[in-house]
């Protein structure tokens, strides 16, 4: 299942470039972490635990590959409170909904909650409730090649790796 529009004829104003995807993703997760920092001040500063990076979308578009933005996971430090559990979720869920993001899955197991929302774009945003909370996001695909880099779409990170120029697909 592809996540770029099937209608060819929009398709060039809809998948959007590097810089418009990272600028995206980085507004929704500070949205996020604020909104948490706000509401739950218990969690702490959250820190980049797995770094961000652009992977292939396993799609292209008109022959040049299509990527997709991984954003870091980004873990509060401090410990959550497990009678508030629902009040991170709708914390989260005020943010993402300002956002555009949807209610898409939640999954509660032992001891975790995924709780996940995602965009009409096909941006995906997703919530882990556990020893500690959890948030990254997964961006729709987009063409590479920036004329700004950004270091960062992490609000709490200095240094993300660039992105290559765009590629054919053979």
């Amino acid at each position: 299942m592809s996540a770029l529009p099937s209608d060819p004829s929009s398709a060039a104003d809809s998948v959007p470039g590097q810089d418009e995807t990272h600028h995206r993703v980085r507004q929704v997760l500070t949205a996020v972490l604020e909104e948490l920092r706000a509401r739950h001040p218990g969690l702490g500063e959250f820190q980049d635990h797995r770094p961000a990076r652009d992977r292939s979308s396993g799609d292209s578009w008109q022959g040049l590959q299509t990527l997709c933005h991984v954003s870091a996971l980004l873990v509060g430090r401090g410990l959550p409170d497990p009678a508030e559990a629902a009040g991170v979720i709708d914390a989260v869920h005020r943010a993402a909904s300002a956002h555009g993001l949807h209610p898409r899955a939640e999954n509660a197991g032992r001891g975790m909650t995924v709780v996940s929302w995602a965009g009409e774009e096909g941006d995906l945003l997703e919530l882990v409730l556990g020893v500690r909370v959890a948030v990254r996001m997964v961006s729709a695909p987009f063409l590479p090649g920036s004329l700004a880099p950004v270091p960062s779409t992490s609000p709490a990170a200095v240094l993300s790796p660039r992105t290559p120029p765009p590629r054919l697909v053979r």
